[in-house]
């Protein structure tokens, strides 16, 4: 998906917490992804994984990241790496 998020001068997503949770989501993506590929092989994996995710509103600031744009990210990767620790959890 496409990171280039358009600038809105009236208001918008604080630019470098943005981009500091898109990293960290993409960062438990990858880390779900290895864990859900050990699970299946029968080997251990990262029982911390399994605790729920929360991350902080991202902070607002003008001007800002488009809001409905970095929505429009994230929220699939949220609902993603709800999925993953889903099927991580169960036996």
């Amino acid at each position: 998906m496409d990171k280039n998020f358009a600038i809105s001068f009236d208001g918008g997503y604080d630019t470098a917490d943005t981009l500091i949770q898109i990293d960290q989501l993409e960062e438990l993506e990858e880390r779900l992804e290895t864990a859900l590929s050990q699970k299946q092989q029968g080997e251990p994996f990262d029982m911390l994984l399994l605790k729920p995710a929360f991350f902080a509103p991202i902070k607002e600031s003008k001007p800002g990241y488009n809001k409905s744009q970095v929505d429009h990210y994230v929220s699939p990767l949220k609902r993603k790496i709800e999925i993953m620790q889903k099927q991580l959890s169960e036996f």
